[in-house]
């Protein structure tokens, strides 16, 4: 982004500057190695819609509220960004300790519940009953834990990687993993009945 497009924007350079900053702050934007600016992954989270409010972050928010409400856990929503996932959606649970994440972070697929999501069912929905649900303790990080389960569309193509990710402590309790793991699916169930596009 060079000085004319904010002479063209009838924007003075220090107010562009400061807008430019806070776009790079969330990685809407991300500057090169020649110090000039292109958009960033999170741009993603407009894409299908060209309208936030409508797009696939505004209609999973609820449901990872819910989740982390009722979970106490990070819950949060990746989608494939090349060879890395960008998480485009997140809430919080009430734990003292837990992970923290934001709208446009962008993490590798070799590791973590979620990565293994966005790789396995990259090509969509498998046929029989396959195992969905991912759970990873300590391949990203040796404190992170997290269970993951794909989200599909009507046309049973991948939308991403629904997760809820806290301590390796915590998870380690069976009884604990265990309620994550059906809660993720039954959540990933709910997301999926609000892209079937009615008949």
């Amino acid at each position: 982004l060079g000085a004319g497009c904010f002479v063209a924007l009838s924007v003075d350079i220090a107010t562009a500057s400061r807008l430019v900053r806070s776009l790079a702050q969330y990685s809407f934007v991300l500057k090169d190695g020649s110090e000039r600016y292109r958009l960033g992954p999170a741009i993603a989270v407009l894409e299908r819609t060209g309208n936030a409010t409508q797009g696939i972050a505004a209609v999973v928010q609820p449901t990872l509220d819910r989740l982390a409400a009722d979970t106490g856990e990070t819950a949060s929503f990746f989608v494939r960004q090349g060879d890395l996932r960008l998480c485009i959606a997140v809430a919080f649970g009430n734990q003292a300790v837990s992970h923290l994440l934001k709208v446009g972070d962008t993490l590798l697929t070799e590791r973590g519940a979620s990565g293994r999501v966005i790789r396995e069912f990259a090509a969509g929905r498998p046929f029989g009953d396959a195992d969905l649900v991912q759970t990873s303790m300590g391949e990203r990080d040796p404190e992170l834990a997290a269970v993951a389960c794909p989200v599909f569309d009507s046309r049973n193509k991948l939308l991403g990687a629904l997760s809820l990710s806290g301590t390796c402590t915590r998870f380690s309790s069976p009884e604990h993993l265990l309620r994550l793991q059906r809660a993720v699916a039954a959540a990933a169930t709910e997301i999926e009945r609000l892209f079937v596009k009615p008949s």
